[in-house]
């Protein structure tokens, strides 16, 4: 990796992280190092460019504000919040269909598959 490359990948990862522990405050995360870990494994994981799983993460912060609005999600009170597993489910989503989408070799999701649910998981 160039020189260039690896400041670009820093700064992408700042970014990301940035923007992981912004959406942890606002969905009440009960461990934002742990989600900022879990994203950041994501991340590199996918094999997606840096600056496009920032512009997934917003949209995954987008979608996951939406369904809490909706009142479809809860941000619960401590030891029974759901937003943010609920937000790493949709991140999770949109990259393997980014992924898919551009030939990285991740299946597919399957068409009937349920929205990702924040119930009791957390990746």
């Amino acid at each position: 990796m160039s020189q260039r490359q690896h400041e670009r990948a820093s700064r992408f990862q700042v970014d990301i992280e940035d923007g992981v522990r912004a959406a942890a405050v606002a969905f009440r995360d009960n461990d934002v190092e742990a989600s900022t870990e879990t994203v950041i494994r994501l991340w590199w994981s996918s094999r997606l460019r840096g600056r496009r799983f920032a512009q997934l993460l917003q949209l995954a912060r987008q979608q996951t504000q939406q369904r809490i609005s909706l009142g479809a999600i809860g941000r619960g009170q401590p030891g029974r919040r759901e937003a943010m597993p609920y937000f790493i489910a949709v991140l999770r989503q949109l990259a393997d269909e980014e992924r898919h989408q551009r030939g990285h070799g991740a299946e597919p999701p399957s068409p009937t598959a349920p929205y990702p649910s924040a119930f009791g998981t957390r990746s």
